[in-house]
């Protein structure tokens, strides 16, 4: 399981494709996942430089939510991300 000082990248591998304020990601499986809102901006971020932990301060002062909770759902995203290989540790 990722933590904050994690440092996260797209799979080279996994086509993305902009769409609006959102992104579509294509797994290596062939199946596609549909990102906006909060996962958009996770998603745009994840440019190899910035840990979860910067990411997640970006979370709190965008979304009304508290830090905790932001904490867990970044974190469970991350890893639901890295298992379905759609980003890779930097």
């Amino acid at each position: 399981m990722p933590d904050l000082q994690t440092v996260l990248v797209p799979n080279p591998q996994c086509p993305v494709r902009q769409v609006k304020d959102g992104y579509i990601v294509m797994a290596a499986s062939g199946a596609t996942y549909p990102f906006d809102g909060p996962a958009a901006l996770i998603w745009s971020q994840l440019d190899g430089s910035r840990d979860l932990a910067g990411i997640l301060a970006d979370i709190v002062a965008t979304y009304e939510v508290e830090p905790d909770v932001a904490q867990a759902d970044l974190l469970d995203f991350a890893d639901s991300l890295l298992a379905a290989g759609l980003v890779v540790e930097a």
